[in-house]
Parts: structure tokens; sequence; C-alpha cells
């Protein structure tokens, strides 16, 4: 069986325990909200490569209504869609409670996704299903809590998620073939979750080739208005929660550049390093803080580098820089997406030139 442990997260004045699973996956069953589905696609690839039977949950109507059913109703609505999507999943398959593992992160700040995991227990206790395990690392760490090679794969996977969804984005609107993106974004996406059940897989060699063959898909010679979506992660992210905000967009004659997933991951990171160096940590443990940022940043450039070919005019602003401008409206140590969204919508009027 899967190894796990508790570790203690400090939030106020109170401590709590969150479950972490470790080690092989031994065929349970993972199952991953579709914030981003193209980000929880290929980090499902990544469990099954480690032994998970992973899979992206589906959401709907009848999985939001069941949601509301097993919680208060007045949650942000990320919460009675991931809650639902699950039952809905266990309850169709008949999954047995012990079988079951749910990926669910947790977060620091106001922001009370933090608290999904906890209220999840309480619900899955209702009904009877106590034995079913979470998996929530938490961006109090920049969510390690499993083992290196997983997390360095994970964050991999996101950012090939970031730029195949941002390839969409630039190059859908200017189709000449309508569906033809739609359909070469979904092949490419086949083609990378095979890549990713692999535990070394070679990403970098796979997105050379999907930026080669964009390249021969047959686009319009023109230019639309740039819109540019910031807020909260999940709402901006999940389609199914924003009613496909950016392809609505992209009906009425505009152009959409969506804020990534791994901005909140490169923001957690930079977190960790900046409540270092203002606790007076020792200088070793903030250099090592400073390493872990540069990893990420330098894995971000090394696909964005590959890229660039088609997304020379989409790199994303540096997160201290976007804290930077941020800070001009509220403090870092205000933890959350607030600071992110203010910034990041300065920098895509003044940067980048969006409505």
């Amino acid at each position: 069986m899967p190894s796990y442990r508790k570790t203690g997260i400090v939030l106020g004045e109170k401590r709590l325990e969150e479950h972490r699973v470790l080690g092989p996956g031994e065929g349970r069953f993972m199952f991953i909200p579709p914030m981003c589905p193209f980000a929880a696609r290929l980090m499902a690839a990544v469990f099954r490569a480690i032994g998970y039977q992973a899979e992206m949950l589906v959401e709907n109507d009848e999985t939001l209504a069941l949601g509301y059913k097993n919680t208060a109703g007045g949650e942000c609505v990320p919460c009675p869609c991931t809650t639902g999507a699950l039952i809905h999943a266990m309850q169709k398959r008949n999954l047995k409670p012990e079988q079951v593992i749910f990926f669910m992160p947790t977060s620091c700040g106001p922001c009370r996704f933090g608290q999904y995991a906890q209220l999840n227990e309480i619900i899955f206790k209702k009904l009877g299903w106590e034995k079913i395990e979470q998996f929530s690392p938490s961006a109090e760490n920049a969510y390690a809590g499993m083992d290196l090679t997983t997390r360095k794969n994970i964050y991999h996977s996101v950012i090939i998620a970031d730029i195949i969804r941002k390839l969409g984005m630039k190059l859908r609107p200017y189709e000449r073939n309508p569906g033809s993106v739609d359909l070469f974004l979904e092949e490419w996406m086949r083609k990378f979750e095979k890549v990713f059940e692999h535990t070394n897989p070679d990403a970098a060699k796979a997105l050379e080739k999907l930026v080669d063959a964009a390249g021969e898909l047959s686009i319009k010679n023109e230019k639309r208005p740039l819109v540019g979506i910031v807020g909260e992660i999940y709402v901006r992210s999940d389609p199914f929660i924003n009613m496909n905000l950016y392809r609505r967009i992209e009906e009425l004659g505009g152009e959409a550049w969506l804020a990534p997933s791994s901005e909140w991951i490169l923001y957690t990171s930079e977190c960790t390093r900046l409540v270092a160096k203002e606790k007076g940590d020792t200088a070793l443990k903030r250099v090592y803080k400073w390493m872990e940022g540069h990893w990420f940043v330098s894995v971000e450039k090394k696909y964005y580098d590959i890229a660039e070919p088609i997304l020379y005019d989409r790199r994303e602003p540096h997160i201290p820089e976007i804290i930077a401008i941020g800070e001009q409206y509220l403090p870092w140590q205000y933890e959350g997406e607030a600071i992110l969204t203010l910034g990041r919508a300065k920098l895509f009027k003044e940067r980048d030139g969006a409505q």
C-alpha cells in the first residue's frame, strides 16, 4: 500500500494536519478536478506513470447539482463543482472508498480553497466514505510533499499544458478551417498524455514537433483585439464554471490571453522565499529557496524558448514583477490571488496591449 504521513501547517495560531499520499499508486483510482482540462489531463498521465488509475473528473450541470446537494450552498463555486464531480464518479462506477484518492491541494491566504479538503472529510463521513484518502499538497511550501521526480514531472506537465492552451487561444481566432485548431490540439494532447505516462518524459522533444506541426496550420493574416483574463485561478481556468469565457471572447471577435496555471505555482514558490527572508532564516535556507524558485523559472523558460516561433509575443512577466506592481495596492503579506490579479491586470494593459 502507498505510505502516508501528516505534515503540520500553521494557519494563524491553529495547526492543521494534512494528509499526503506518497509512493506508488498500486492501481488505486486518483481523481483530479478539471480546473484546467489541459493541465488536469497531463497531471493524470504523470500519476499513471507511478501506478495510479488517474483521470480527470467530468463537470456538468448534473455534477454541480450533486455538489450543492452535499454542501451548504454558500461555498465558492469550485467547492460544489469538485466535490459533486467526485461523488458522481464514485456512484456511477460503484467504487469503494478505499479504492479512491482525491487530488485536492490546499492553499494559504484568505481564499477558502484551503478549507475544501477539511469540508470534504465531513461530507465523506456523512456518506460513509471515511476511507477515501485526499492528496493535499500545500501552497505553504510550493506543493512539496510528494517524491521529487513526480513533483518535477507535474510542474513540467503544467507548463506544457499552459503552452498548448495558449497556442490554441492564439491560433483559433484566425483559423481558415473552423475546428481545425481544436482537432490539432486534441491530437497533440493525446500524444503528450503518452509522453507523461513515463517517469522520465521527453516533453521538450515532443513540444518541438508540436511547434513545427502548428506552423503548418492555415491561419489568416489579420489581428483582433487582445483581451487579457485574470482572476481566481479555478474560475478563470475552468471552462465549465466560466461558461467558456475565452471562446465567447473569440465568438465576439476578440483574441483571449488567459493568465496561466503555472502562475500560482511560481507565486507560491516566490512567497516561500519572501517569508524566509522576512523571518530571518539562515542564509543557507534562503539560498535553497532561491535555487528552488530559479529551477521553476528555468523550466518555464526552456519550454517557452521552444515555443518561441509561435508564442514570441506571449511570454509571461516574472512573478516578482507582478508582485511589485500589485504591492501598489496591497502588501504581499496579504497572501492569495488578489495581488496577482491586480499586478497582472496592469501588466496586461501596459506591457501586452490587452484590453
